[in-house]
């Protein structure tokens, strides 16, 4: 028995001493993981520590037609001042061309350049721009409060960043409050947009300022003004699995452009002409213009810096407010070429412009851009009052417009395919071709210039 009893205090203390070594053990582990994680923490610590923007150096050729730059580049180098930009302006109906030819030779293509809405596609998807979402760049990391359709307009097929941008450009109807009031009864934004929520009400709302007015006011400049809205209305792009799709809106803007000047709606002036601009002071109703379009051609216009003497300015008597569809209209993205000897310092620039929340809440408070970070956005969005709009906060209409924009329907093919079927109904309104022609015509047309691309 005693035997027994000794044997079982033996098995008892081993067991202690083994639940003790366990113990020990466990600890020992515990500490190990604790000192690995504290350890983890300070390296990603390090990782993140700011880079002393000063210690950038190099230059950096870049290639843009957006004339802000004149403003952001000394503002960049505020924070970077051994980094030069040498930037070369041209004028955005030949960038495109001028960047193909570059990029084509080999030689001679800047490290960063622009995309436009209407071409950007044409570098994401070529593979031209660097891949932004990869190492060392992580633009992922950075993109969390970009508008999301400014985000998404900049990937490839892949869902890789190649382009980023510093603004966002939903687009509304600026019109006269004093025609409004006079023709409507009202100059109420909400009261007016009512009025135009169909392509067929804002066309009513014409045929009213022209019996009113005994023709001598108008609608609009010139039905191709009205583009912006039968483009975004549409469902399709307009090539999808290599197939030409004309939507429903498309055929309704033949007709539509055709109502128009038949009845005399609008003035039959060419955009971006002198008289066309000259129509803000003039005749002219409502003007169909995005975000930039406020400050950078109705402001200036209606509210200049020298004004000429003898016109009568029309600056505070307008507003702007929602049209028969949420369009947007412009936008610029920044990337890096793929072949780029300075990719690092090319990177700086690019992610300051359009990511650092800083900088954009400057470009939004001095200009008024509508820019492309919600977070500032949210935070700034209640502070405007535009003098050219009586007082209207723009910021606060455009925040509305902004999520209702829609950019899975962008294509390389868009700039084109969309002069093309300008042209055809051009050739429609003035009476060279019939609809059904003009039909015929534009899908001709983007057969010739996109042999790949099926029309029928």
């Amino acid at each position: 028995m005693k035997k027994v009893l000794v044997w079982l205090l033996a098995i008892s203390m081993i067991a202690v001493f083994s639940l003790a070594g366990c113990k020990e053990e466990a600890a020992e582990e515990e500490t190990a993981v604790e000192e690995e994680e504290v350890a983890e923490e300070e390296t990603t610590e390090e990782e993140v520590e700011e880079v002393d923007p000063a210690s950038f150096e190099g230059t950096v050729e870049f290639w843009c037609f957006a004339t802000e730059f004149e403003n952001f580049i000394p503002k960049f180098n505020e924070i970077y001042p051994n980094i030069t930009i040498n930037w070369t302006n041209i004028p955005n109906e030949e960038i495109a061309s001028k960047l193909e030819t570059a990029l084509g030779a080999g030689t001679g293509a800047p490290d960063v350049f622009v995309g436009e809405i209407a071409y950007v596609k044409k570098w994401v998807d070529s593979g031209v721009w660097e891949n932004l979402s990869a190492a060392p760049y992580n633009a992922e990391e950075l993109v969390g409060d970009t508008t999301p359709y400014v985000v998404d307009a900049g990937r490839d097929a892949d869902g890789n960043i190649r382009g980023l941008s510093y603004q966002a450009t939903p687009g509304g109807v600026f019109y006269r409050r004093s025609m409004a009031q006079e023709y409507f009864g009202t100059d109420d934004p909400d009261e007016i947009a009512a009025l135009m929520s169909t392509l067929d009400g804002y066309i009513d709302m014409g045929r009213t300022i022209n019996e009113e007015s005994g023709g001598e006011n108008f609608l609009l400049p010139g039905w191709q003004d009205l583009q912006w809205f039968p483009f975004n209305a549409r469902t399709n792009p307009w090539v999808l699995d290599g197939q030409l799709m004309i939507d429903q809106p498309i055929l309704d803007y033949f007709d539509q452009a055709k109502t128009i000047r038949d009845e005399g709606l609008d003035n039959k002036l060419a955009q971006w002409s002198a008289e066309w601009f000259a129509g803000m002071n003039g005749n002219i109703f409502s003007y169909i213009l995005p975000t930039w379009g406020l400050f950078y051609v109705l402001d200036p216009t209606v509210n200049p810096a020298e004004p000429e003497e003898g016109v009568e300015y029309t600056s505070g008597d307008w507003a702007v407010t929602g049209g028969p569809a949420s369009y947007f209209w412009g936008g610029t993205w920044l990337g890096i070429y793929k072949d780029s000897p300075v990719k690092d310092i090319a990177w700086e620039f690019v992610k300051y412009i359009t990511t650092n929340k800083d900088f954009l809440k400057w470009d939004a408070l001095t200009y008024g851009d509508y820019v492309s970070d919600l977070a500032v956005v949210e935070e700034i969005k209640d502070d405007f009052s535009w003098e050219s709009l009586g007082g209207q906060n723009h910021y606060a209409f455009f925040y509305q417009e902004a999520p209702k924009i829609d950019s899975s329907k962008i294509t390389k093919y868009d700039q084109e395919i969309q002069n093309m079927v300008l042209a055809a109904i051009t050739a429609y309104v003035e009476g060279n071709l019939t609809k059904e022609e003009a039909i015929e015509q534009f899908k001709t047309d983007v057969q010739t210039a996109y042999p790949e691309v099926s029309v029928d």
